[in-house]
């Protein structure tokens, strides 16, 4: 073999013959060193290579002995073995790769490979300062078709954006952290980035109460150098500390404002200094307003000016009505008129509203008769009836009735009842009416009748003493003549019920000194009566007694 080559590797046999026979030697190992040829460079996985994806470079090569493998990036090597792995490739890992391979008979390198790695990046502001509008942009080394879907990542947690712009507005302290973003259709991920908000602070105390003294002060989340101004703003108009403190003494509810700093151009959020304090203003309002009649709903609503919120109770007079801001009575009545207030009350103290009066407008009700003289009255005298009720406004008109008849008989609080009978009133206001029960005027018996009984016990008692008369005028005899004489009697008294016999000379054996004649009158005379003298004679006048009224 003129020219041995690594083809020419391989066992060797020599095989000897003759006429007898033939026979093979044992065999020899032709082993052929050459240095490497035909070096080559293979990437797994094949196709478009994704940032953060994991990349694989094999070399392939023939020498004898077996060769190194060095990797070599544009210029500068990057790695030895076989084969060439990045984990998580990136846009920095683009470029040009080679293998070279060598041994003791020399090295040859491959073809090289460039790598083209396809990428997203999240690109955020330099300088990202708390109230900023802030946006961050997803962005590829390449061209996308149609129009993908993004997501975005903060902290591995996925956010509403599905564009290639993420807009935090304003950005806050709490938007700070690792963002990353990523086009699911394909399969490309971005690296995380870090977004830091820088920022100024206003601290306020956590707990005011109106009178306290009260120190806000301006914060950074960066060092300052040197003794900067600091500008204090109260509601957007600026005031007048220039360090990072701002003092408020004897804070009052006019001092809850909101309050801001300024540093070196950065300048905080706003944040509000939160007042507490006792109710004030207390008030009360009615709806819906003007009259209230019985029957209607009424609501009352209590206001307060106070921090933190109140309680609201209501008072009725002196005794607890009810709770909440309204207090409601859905069908009002009379029972409900009176002063009511609200207590207002929170932890820093209590205050209560001016009285509101609730005045509830109702027709008449309980309405009642009253009778003086009560009990039975005699024909002729004269009996009052007064009519009694509840009414707002006052009642009106009163209207008298006889029971049984359809007309009125009379107006006004009272009447005075002309005879026997039942009556009753009827109430009126302009609300509407009532009637009440009624009530009877009862009267003695008929007068004549008592004047026939009148007379009929006069003439009883006349014949009785006649009687005695005349015996006791027999026993005495004829000088017993002697002793009286007659006294006239008027003759045209035709009407007298009693007839009057008065002794002239009156001595210790009278039995009668006066029987007088008395004239009754047939409406008024009830009753007739002895009336015996404080003398010897048994009896004395007999005379009629007038009925008083």
């Amino acid at each position: 073999m003129k020219e041995i080559s690594s083809v020419d590797s391989g066992e060797y046999k020599c095989r000897s013959s003759n006429e007898h026979g033939e026979k093979l030697s044992e065999a020899l190992t032709l082993n052929v060193l050459y240095p490497p040829k035909s070096v080559s460079v293979s990437i797994s996985p094949s196709g478009v290579i994704l940032e953060g994806s994991s990349v694989t470079l094999t070399c392939s090569s023939d020498g004898n002995p077996p060769v190194e493998y060095n990797w070599i990036k544009g210029t500068s090597s990057v790695g030895k073995g076989k084969t060439y792995t990045k984990k998580k490739i990136s846009s920095v890992d683009s470029g040009e790769y080679k293998c070279r391979s060598s041994n003791e008979h020399g090295e040859k390198l491959s073809e090289a490979l460039t790598l083209n790695v396809l990428y997203l990046q999240v690109e955020v502001p330099e300088r990202v300062i708390e109230g900023d509008e802030v946006t961050l942009t997803c962005k590829t080394s390449f061209s996308l078709s149609d129009r993908p879907t993004f997501t975005w990542y903060r902290n591995g947690h996925p956010l509403s954006s599905n564009t290639d712009q993420l807009h935090l507005q304003p950005v806050s302290r709490e938007d700070a952290g690792s963002y990353d973003c990523a086009v699911w259709s394909k399969n490309l991920y971005s690296p995380e980035v870090t977004l830091n908000v820088r920022y100024l602070q206003v601290e306020v105390p956590e707990r005011v109460i109106e009178g306290d003294e009260v120190t806000l002060t301006c914060k950074t989340s960066f060092s300052l150098s040197d003794r900067p101004t600091f500008t204090w703003y109260r509601n957007g108009h600026p005031l007048s500390s220039s360090t990072d403190q701002l003092h408020l003494q004897l804070v009052s509810r006019e001092d809850a404002d909101r309050y801001r700093c300024a540093v070196l151009g950065l300048r905080s959020p706003e944040v509000t200094l939160n007042v507490r304090y006792g109710p004030k203003s207390v008030s009360v309002s009615i709806s819906p307003s003007g009259e209230i009649v019985e029957g209607r709903s009424v609501t009352l609503t209590c206001s307060s000016d106070a921090n933190p919120p109140v309680e609201y109770n209501w008072i009725k007079g002196t005794s607890s009505v009810g709770k909440g801001e309204t207090y409601t009575m859905m069908e009002i009545s009379s029972v409900d008129s009176g002063e009511y207030k609200c207590r207002s009350s929170n932890e820093h103290g209590e205050k209560l509203s001016e009285a509101l009066t609730l005045n509830v407008l109702y027709p008449p009700k309980s309405v009642s008769v009253s009778i003086s003289p009560s009990g039975e009255t005699a024909e002729g005298s004269s009996v009052n009836l007064t009519c009694s009720s509840d009414a707002n406004p006052p009642v009106q008109n009163y209207t008298w009735f006889k029971e049984g008849g359809s007309s009125p008989v009379g107006s006004g609080h009272s009447y005075r009842a002309p005879q026997r009978g039942s009556y009753y009133c009827e109430a009126q206001n302009e609300h509407g009416s009532q009637k009440s029960a009624a009530v009877t005027v009862k009267g003695v018996w008929n007068s004549a009748l008592y004047a026939v009984i009148g007379v009929t016990a006069g003439c009883g008692c006349l014949s009785i003493i006649i009687a005695v008369f005349c015996v006791r005028r027999k026993r005495r005899g004829s000088s017993a003549d002697d002793k009286n004489q007659t006294q006239n009697v008027d003759p045209n008294a035709k009407d007298d019920t009693n007839t009057a016999l008065d002794p002239v000379s009156r001595t210790s054996d009278d039995v009668y000194n006066t029987l007088a004649t008395v004239h009754s009158s047939p409406s008024d005379d009830l009753y007739s009566a002895l009336d015996p003298q404080s003398r010897s004679p048994e009896y004395g006048t007999l005379a009629t007694v007038r009925n008083k009224h």
